[in-house]
């Protein structure tokens, strides 16, 4: 008995402290550290990083082996490092320092329950610092966390840039030319090649994201750099030939006598699996340091499909005018007409401000003024107050255009000082004068560090709040480096871009959320720290097959298609813009995807992906995509995505460009949900649903498709009912039948018609039960304009929105 007491206690020991897997490396020649996953190793002469290997395929990711560096210095400098991405090999008429040149003074090792902390001492043999690395490393990573401190040991000052960390003879696998990386040029991009070209730049300028990938599909691998900076201070991504990834830190550190600096701490993943690995671990990171939106409640519930409209001219207004009746747009009032003809859930309306009647010729995509007033011609605030009722009456919200960059030289809100506001772009004191059509120059893009700019955007956003508006799409924003020399300013360093630019977004969030803060606030293009302040940003250009980097890092930011067809924002989980199948305009297809050989243009069709998307949303827009794909086995042609919710996910995939299927489209599945067998495939054309099942072969499974554009559920047990509709129009009335449809569901008795509800804006309702169906009956009453309404099925079944048209 007394043994087995022993025994017991020592299980119970063993439960409650379990033994730490991070020890020490200690033999003739390195020094370093390793868990269960990786293994990191410092020279002991030098503390060089000499191996970095990831335990999983036994692959050291150096097979440059000695020449990793870990971090380099550029000391006392006579030029500032070149704003680009490279290998920064130019010691900028300085002394370059890193571990080949400098002696290891000390090693040590702190061990913790679950962790452990290998701390190395540097002394730089030409200048005199001291340099102190850290490298922490928990049980059961795939990644460490670094930090470094650079000490000034004399008596003068001594000036110093860091990139931190410093790699190079990276090499995934054994074969370089199979590994690839992301750019993160605007949304992020993956499946370039790694080592082919030199890829990066400035944060804020070329990369929108603190943090870089390389991977490999083939072996299955990864290494990423993970920039924990909640400051987002100034830096240069590089990713270049020969297996080089640094982070440059191009604001100078002055280091008086005695004194320390440290950078931003990185973690450093080496992980066996795909990329997406790294933008959750970004995503994670942020999401816990950094204070982002949430998406509006009523943004989530009403909106899939958000487009953009053009008022028309003063001379076409003035004309209309002159022609009895209401057919013909005359005044803000008739906002609501402007919706005719869509499916549009928030309409983004421009060429509103009074500026395009003071200028005619900046009608068009280039309408800025600074926004001075609603246009007269048009009715003024009130009218376009009223109109935005008429809009919200029948559920429709409003967006509206600002210009977050440009105005005119001759706008009266700058009287005559343009100068003053403008982005002086270089010491010479020229201005950035791109708010330009062609050659015709009209203005110059104002400086968003400049606090009287900032103010007059906070002005307009403030009087569309007050006006009632749901959403401000602040165009032309992006991009955000863009150094000012402008001496009216008095920057306190001339390359402080993405601190301006988030201090304006904060106070534009800060002054309308005082007004109203459920606003939904957009730009024209993504940077991460625009999501402290806003919502989202358009999509422009393509990503190919792949899913783009910002969708996977950060799933609340949301992706507002532009550009993009409907079957493209079904597969890549974005927010639509248009109903057709074709995507017209490929933007900026050297950056994202250049226009497949094989996209045909004969085959345009109109979805019906906006009365599903509300459905399945939980998953394919505001759920989780799987780490890989779905692939199609007998269809190169095919892409798709998985998407993950509570309760069911979704596969959306097919023929992006709508071409119809040659055979049916074996599809397998890198994921099999548990307890998922039948799965239900909708044509994105039609909403037909068709039943099939999941065939498990070697623990992968398949599905058979047959459909070239279509949506499949995959529903769990405690997935509620689809609502199948019936509509019809039976003279001034529209009548719905809802049953429901619940195979998967153990009791499917636990849901009740009697808690099914209709939600249709702007008419009356009533309700009964038939049997096993629920009948609604929509008054269409009198005068009801001709457009198109909605109406939304809710309660206990998966939510639903369907359209119906009035005629007159």
């Amino acid at each position: 008995m007394r043994i087995l007491v022993i025994i017991c206690l020592s299980v119970f020991l063993v439960s409650c402290h379990p033994q730490t897997s991070v020890f020490t490396i200690d033999n003739e020649n390195s020094v370093g550290i390793e868990n269960d996953k990786l293994a990191i190793h410092f020279s002991k002469n030098n503390g060089q990083l000499l191996k970095l290997i990831n335990k999983g395929t036994n692959d050291n990711y150096l097979k440059n082996e000695g020449k990793a560096s870990i971090f380099r210095l550029f000391v006392n400098t006579t030029t500032m490092p070149k704003l680009k991405a490279g290998a920064h090999d130019n010691d900028y008429g300085g002394v370059i320092v890193e571990p080949s040149n400098c002696y290891l003074l000390n090693s040590s090792f702190e061990k913790e329950q679950s962790n452990g902390t290998l701390r190395l001492t540097y002394k730089a043999k030409e200048v005199p610092l001291e340099i102190a690395l850290s490298i922490r490393l928990d049980h059961g990573k795939e990644s460490f966390d670094s930090h470094l401190e650079v000490r000034n040991v004399s008596h003068d000052d001594v000036s110093v840039y860091a990139a931190f960390p410093y790699l190079s003879g990276i090499c995934l696998g054994t074969d370089a030319n199979s590994n690839l990386m992301v750019n993160m040029w605007d949304r992020g991009y993956p499946g370039e090649k790694a080592w082919e070209n030199v890829t990066g730049g400035v944060y804020g300028q070329n990369v929108m994201m603190q943090w870089q990938c390389v991977y490999d599909p083939i072996v299955k691998e990864g290494l990423a750099i993970v920039t924990m900076d909640t400051l987002f201070t100034n830096k240069i991504y590089s990713c270049v030939p020969d297996g080089g990834l640094n982070v440059l830190y191009f604001d100078e550190q002055t280091l008086t006598k005695g004194k320390a600096f440290s950078w931003p701490e990185n973690r450093i993943m080496a992980f066996n699996g795909n990329w997406r690995k790294a933008a959750r671990a970004y995503g994670e990171w942020f999401s816990t340091n950094v204070e982002t939106q949430k998406v509006p409640a009523w943004y989530k519930k009403e909106v899939v499909k958000r487009a953009s409209t053009w008022l028309p001219s003063q001379e076409t207004v003035s004309s209309n005018k002159r022609v009895k009746g209401e057919e013909l747009f005359k005044s803000f009032r008739q906002l609501h007409d402007a919706y005719r003809g869509t499916y549009n859930d928030c309409m983004e309306i421009a060429m509103w401000n009074e500026g395009v009647n003071l200028w005619p010729e900046t009608y068009g995509p280039w309408m800025s003024s600074g926004f001075i007033g609603f246009r007269s011609d048009l009715g003024g605030l009130e009218d376009f107050t009223r109109g935005v009722e008429e809009c919200h009456k029948y559920g429709r919200r409003v967006g509206m255009y600002v210009a977050g960059y440009g105005i005119r030289k001759d706008s009266p809100l700058l009287k005559g000082e343009w100068k003053k506001y403008a982005i002086v772009k270089n010491e010479r004191g020229v201005p950035l004068m791109d708010y330009r059509n062609g050659d015709n120059i009209y203005g110059a893009f104002c400086c968003p560090g400049y606090k009287p700019w900032q103010d007059n955007i906070i002005r307009v956003c403030c009087m569309l709040a007050k006006a009632g508006v749901d959403e401000i799409r602040l165009d032309e924003l992006g991009f955000p480096f863009k150094p000012c020399f402008n001496p009216e300013h008095h920057h306190e360093s001339p390359y402080n871009s993405n601190k301006w630019m988030r201090t304006m977004l904060k106070r534009v969030r800060q002054a309308t959320d005082s007004i109203n803060p459920d606003l939904f606030i957009s730009t024209e293009f993504f940077m991460d720290y625009f999501s402290e302040s806003t919502n989202g940003a358009l999509v422009m250009d393509c990503s190919g097959h792949e899913i783009d980097a910002m969708k996977v890092a950060l799933p609340d930011y949301l992706p507002l298609s532009y550009h993009a067809s409907a079957s493209e924002a079904a597969f890549k989980g974005a927010i639509m813009a248009k109903t057709e199948s074709l995507r017209k305009d490929w933007a900026w297809g050297n950056i994202g995807a250049e226009k497949p050989d094989d996209f045909t243009e004969e085959n345009n069709r109109e979805l019906l992906w906006h009365e599903l998307a509300g459905t399945l949303q939980d998953a394919v827009i505001y759920g989780e995509i799987s780490e890989w794909d779905p692939v199609a086995l007998n269809n190169s042609k095919w892409m798709g995505h998985l998407w993950k919710s509570d309760s069911y996910w979704v596969l959306t995939g097919g023929h992006v460009d709508g071409e119809p299927l040659r055979e049916d489209v074996l599809v397998q599945l890198p994921e099999v949900p548990k307890g998922v067998k039948k799965v239900y495939e909708f044509n994105l054309e039609t909403l037909q649903m068709r039943e099939t099942e999941i065939d498990v072969k070697n623990e992968a499974g398949q599905v058979q498709l047959k459909f070239p554009m279509s949506a499949v559920l995959f529903p769990f047990k405690n997935c509620k009912p689809l609502p199948l509709i019936q509509q019809r129009m039976d003279g001034k009335e529209i009548k719905v039948e809802v049953s429901l449809y619940s195979p998967w569901s153990d009791d499917s008795r636990q849901y009740e018609l009697s808690r099914i509800t209709m939600n249709a804006p702007g008419f009356e309702v009533e309700q009964e039960i038939i049997d096993d169906k629920k009948l609604f009956t929509i008054h269409l009453g009198e005068g009801v304009s001709a457009n198109e309404y909605y109406y939304t099925i809710s309660g206990d079944c998966m939510n639903a929105k369907r359209w119906f048209s009035i005629r007159e």
